[in-house]
């Protein structure tokens, strides 16, 4: 209970800097973390703490990922105490998810906060270049980096006058202890489509038994995977396909321990049909409701229908005081009716494209009387 007040007190604190610094972004980054010492190849696990200071609602993607060059994005940065040491810096990779990813937008009003939790690889700094020599060890100085970059960002601000934020800004600093690995485990396989050929590059994520992140991994060219240096116990691991649009996790969990250090698994990933929405890849889609004269319209329910004839989807919701609403949308046709009391209802369509990013809609809704 203690630590935890000291955590508050110390985030209280670091708001209160950010927020008297002159020219600070509207959006303010906190990180925090829940392991103070950290042994490898242990991930660890922390906070995205985000407050809007501005004076309208902000919009944002999740989850947070490695930078790409679209989308929101974590860069975490790690210092040594004794930087002489340190001739190849320190770094932290953010991990993907573990299942089928699902991402989506969240709205921050002005003056709220949103959070998010999200697991990191910590890669200790090298006392040579290149990534060569041995590892730096002891404390070290963690500040992350929260950016967003969007390729239409500036069109759905056109067309539906939101501000999906873009920009980068700087949280504060943790510091953490790293230790070197103490296990003598091993973990490794191959991962193979139906045909018998190698799945290069499929997400391999490794679990504890309280199925927590461990660390994670991708297939190479023979689409071979290994983990080294764990402790004894039980791990899960987890096999997804990555960048597919269709629902492909496969998991199994093994022992490892004095008697049997080290464990092999293959996996087969074999396509399969799809009968439910949720096994699909949805995304993220922005709407925003006007009446005829384009004013925002609020007290509308949004009612779409998407079928692939074998799959049907049913979503319903309503939208804000400023006639938006956050969707997550199968790409393809999508049928949508709008309710308001008091009007007849209207029914359009929408095409949400194929591939990444955000889609956005501006839908008029002419409420007569019914």
């Amino acid at each position: 209970m203690r630590i935890r007040a000291f955590l508050l007190l110390a985030m209280v604190a670091a708001w209160g800097e950010l927020q008297a610094a002159p020219g600070t972004e509207i959006l303010k980054f906190l990180i925090s973390v829940e392991q103070q010492t950290l042994t490898l190849p242990y991930a660890l696990r922390a906070t995205l703490h985000l407050h809007n200071s501005g004076q309208a609602a902000v919009w944002l993607y999740r989850p947070v990922r490695e930078p790409t060059g679209n989308g929101s994005a974590l860069e975490v940065r790690l210092a040594p105490a004794d930087e002489a040491a340190a001739a190849t810096p320190g770094r932290g990779v953010v991990f993907e998810r573990a299942g089928f990813p699902r991402p989506r937008l969240v709205r921050i009003d002005p003056g709220d906060d949103y959070e998010e939790k999200t697991t990191l690889k910590i890669v200790p700094a090298r006392a040579g270049t290149n990534g060569e020599g041995e590892a730096v060890w002891g404390r070290y100085r963690l500040t992350a980096v929260y950016s967003a970059r969007y390729s239409n960002a500036a069109t759905l601000e056109r067309i539906l006058g939101v501000d999906l934020w873009e920009g980068e800004v700087t949280s504060n600093t943790v510091e953490i202890e790293v230790q070197p690995p103490a296990g003598k485990g091993r973990i490794s396989g191959r991962v193979r489509t139906k045909e018998s050929q190698s799945l290069i590059g499929a997400v391999v994520s490794l679990s504890d038994e309280q199925e927590r992140l461990v660390d994670q991994t991708r297939t190479d060219l023979e689409g071979q995977y290994e983990f080294q240096k764990l402790p004894w116990g039980v791990y899960w691991v987890v096999v997804r396909r990555r960048d597919y649009p269709e629902d492909t996790v496969q998991f199994r969990h093994i022992g490892l321990d004095e008697q049997e250090p080290e464990g092999a698994m293959d996996f087969l990933i074999l396509p399969r049909e799809i009968y439910e929405a949720r096994e699909l890849l949805h995304k993220p889609v922005l709407f925003r409701i006007t009446d005829r004269e384009g004013r925002p319209l609020d007290k509308v329910r949004l009612e779409i229908v998407w079928s692939s004839g074998r799959v049907l989807e049913s979503i319903k919701e309503d939208v804000a005081d400023d006639g938006t609403a956050a969707l997550q949308l199968l790409p393809g046709r999508n049928y949508v009716t709008l309710k308001r009391s008091g009007c007849r209802k209207q029914e359009q369509r929408v095409d949400v494209a194929e591939g990444d990013g955000i889609d956005g809609f501006i839908l008029h809704y002419d409420c007569s009387a019914e």
